[in-house]
């Protein structure tokens, strides 16, 4: 077989070489003149060698046999040499048509995979969730998909040619996009550009995020640029909701009280440098818990709206106005010229809340006790003069409260009382004046109890029930809190091993845990006593912490958690959503629960904003893979739409209230459904 390489086969597939007359022609006269020697000399040549006549005619026949063989071994050289270089030629030819047949495969599937490339492009482009356009360097618009056109309202063939510029920014937002185009003509991309604000055909606002890249010629240059931009409107309105319910009062919409402290903090540094006085106002409003009780919650909500307002009509000039609890505000005055300038605004802050408030033709007359403290006379920072604050709203209130007191170093009272307390709190544990109440937590799927919550509750022998807030912070400040702590876990266990022997082992008892409770140390250690001691099973607790627990002292906080939960303890976080600003830290905490405050439940209902940030929580707790618990749930329809949000647990008044051991074990007893509607 003929090998030929690229070169011997351009030569062997030279057809001009190939001319069948010229081949026919050579052969024929070389022949004719083999003849014609042959036949013109031969006999003369043989006679004269031979001379004899006799023999000669037997040479004729052999010289007749000669030619034929001559001829003939000619023409077969002749004829096999011309075959040779075709057969030569043909499998050349053959090897040129696989060649061929190869490149025209190669160049099928080559443009086969572009035509699927194209129509992938062409879904991509069309179907696409992105604004995805192509515009030349002079900013004009060359293509819209369709999702573009849904976001913005405009058709694509009303904005072809147009300044995307021109067309889509607001004047502000112009300047910010002034160096792209040269920034893009470097062949440089830009990648998750946050902060372009479009404006769509019936003017609304449309946040984006954006990618854009060059596209080049066939010479490398960028001659038009493709843009992909997100949609991120209604994720922005929910980091702004989110915002306000962390900073800011769900209610009035005045700032809350971590807002208060995060703004204070800078008017005292300002005041510091320039040398300037600051008013601490503490408000409480007078016997407010009369008004729900009497009128109802809405109506209590109804005139915090009208305090609000009064406040917020007042508070000028750079004052800071805040909400600190349900019926606690708190003002602080900036620049106040003396104690005279700040007794002139008090009053007047006091004279427009005393004024009649009117609600079902009913007026009721309001007061207010007002503490006020000085900077820099009382403290040089927040906490002292907020404390000072406080201090001098209760003595007011204990002369009868309507009125205002400033601060003094004689106000020994309150910690005269502080003391009081202290001992009341030692006396109590000594004579189990405390007891727990159990709220049951339901699971929201088929309405059945899940477990229960133990809530301390105080009743003194005089002076009847105290509210934990009313002692909480002041033993957790003295560190009463470990041994009240202690008690409480051992009620708590007592409680749940008797209600394992009567066949309840399968509920949780959640038993809630005081900040410096968590971060003193040992709390692993005395939950194991108490498991062997009362015989409990660790799956059977859930321990409950607030976000505020590790602001101060995460790594403490993820110490001792990380000991409980290797104990096979459950963890829950309390007052969920409330500390927006420690959400990236829950990663790093080994949490199971998240308990979503009242506060996102108390005024949600059907379509309003409230339900889309509370469903948002939902879906951020099972994105971490986390249970959620409701908490303060008061409503059908609240409870229609957390089961229809696929929250996994609650609690609150509409499912059941907090009840003593007693009423709780004969709830259990009774199978009764906790829907006190029921």
């Amino acid at each position: 077989m003929v090998r030929a390489g690229k070169r011997d086969l351009k030569d062997l597939l030279n057809l001009k070489d190939l001319l069948p007359k010229k081949e026919a022609l050579r052969t024929s006269i070389i022949y004719f003149i083999l003849s014609f020697i042959w036949i013109q000399f031969s006999d003369e040549f043989f006679y004269k060698i031979i001379g004899n006549t006799s023999k000669y005619k037997d040479i004729q026949k052999y010289k007749g046999w000669t030619f034929i063989f001559l001829t003939t071994v000619l023409i077969y050289f002749s004829i096999y040499e011309r075959l040779k270089k075709v057969k030569d030629m043909g499998i050349a030819l053959h090897k040129s048509m696989e060649e061929l047949s190869a490149t025209t495969e190669g160049l099928l599937t080559t443009q086969e995979k572009l035509n699927r490339e194209q129509i992938l492009s062409e879904n991509i482009f069309k179907n696409s969730t992105l604004i995805i356009f192509t515009w030349n360097l002079d900013g004009s618009i060359i293509s819209f998909n369709p999702y573009g056109e849904k976001v913005t309202g405009y058709k694509e063939e009303e904005i072809i040619g147009e300044s995307w510029i021109d067309l889509f920014l607001y004047e502000d937002e112009k300047p910010k996009v002034k160096g792209l185009v040269e920034y893009l003509k470097s062949g440089r991309s830009i990648k998750n550009s946050i902060g372009d604000v479009w404006r769509s055909k019936d003017n609304r606002i449309i946040e984006l995020i954006w990618t854009d890249s060059p596209i080049y010629d066939e010479d490398g240059n960028v001659t038009q640029i493709i843009s992909f931009g997100t949609d991120i409107t209604d994720h922005k309105k929910l980091l702004r909701r989110l915002n306000e319910l962390a900073y800011y009062d769900t209610l009035t919409g005045l700032p809350n009280r971590i807002m208060l402290k995060n703004e204070a903090g800078k008017l005292i540094k300002d005041a510091k440098l320039n040398n300037i006085r600051l008013g601490f106002l503490y408000i409480d409003i007078d016997n407010f818990t009369q008004i729900n009780d009497t009128l109802g919650h809405d109506a209590g909500d109804d005139f915090l709206i009208h305090l609000a307002k009064i406040l917020k009509e007042e508070n000028k000039d750079g004052n800071i106005l805040a909400k600190l609890s349900e019926d606690e505000y708190a003002i602080i005055l900036y620049n106040v010229e003396d104690r005279d300038d700040i007794i002139r605004k008090t009053e007047y802050i006091l004279k427009e809340i005393r004024k009649p408030w009117c609600i079902d033709k009913e007026e009721f007359i309001i007061s207010a006790s007002i503490g006020i403290s000085i900077f820099p006379h009382n403290g040089d920072n927040y906490s002292d003069l907020m404390r000072s604050a406080n201090m001098a709203m209760y003595n007011i209130k204990s002369k009868g409260k309507n009125g205002y007191a400033f601060y003094e170093a004689e106000m020994g009272k309150r910690i005269a009382d502080n003391t009081f307390m202290i001992n009341q709190v030692r006396r109590a544990i000594e004579e189990e004046q405390f007891t727990l109440h159990y709220q049951p937590v339901i699971n929201m799927e088929d309405n059945t109890i899940y477990g229960a919550e133990c809530l301390i509750r105080w009743y003194h022998p005089e002076k009847g029930y105290i509210p934990p807030m009313d002692y909480i912070p002041l033993i957790e400040e003295t560190g009463q809190i470990f041994d009240v702590t202690s008690l409480i876990l051992k009620m708590a266990f007592n409680q749940k091993k008797l209600l394992n022997e009567k066949g309840y082992s399968y509920l949780k008892l959640s038993v809630n845990i005081s900040n410096k409770s968590l971060i003193k140390g040992g709390l692993d250690n005395e939950i194991v006593k108490l498991l062997e001691e009362y015989k409990i099973k660790p799956e059977e607790i859930t321990i409950e912490i607030t976000e505020t627990s590790f602001m101060g002292n995460l790594e403490g906080c993820i110490y001792t958690l990380t000991k409980l939960e290797e104990l096979g303890i459950e963890i829950a976080l309390d007052d969920f959503g409330t500390g927006y600003s420690s959400l990236a830290q829950l990663k790093r905490l080994p949490i199971h629960n998240v308990k979503m405050d009242q506060e996102f439940i108390k005024t949600m209902k059907k379509n309003s904003e409230e339900e889309v940030v509370v469903k948002s929580i939902i879906e951020l707790a099972h994105t971490l893979g986390l249970k959620i618990i409701a908490e303060g749930i008061e409503t059908k329809e609240q409870q229609e739409i957390l089961l229809e949000s696929k929250c996994d647990l609650g609690q609150g008044y509409y499912l059941g209230k907090p009840m003593n051991a007693e009423s709780f074990q004969n709830m259990l007893m009774m199978n009764k459904r906790v829907n006190i509607n029921e």
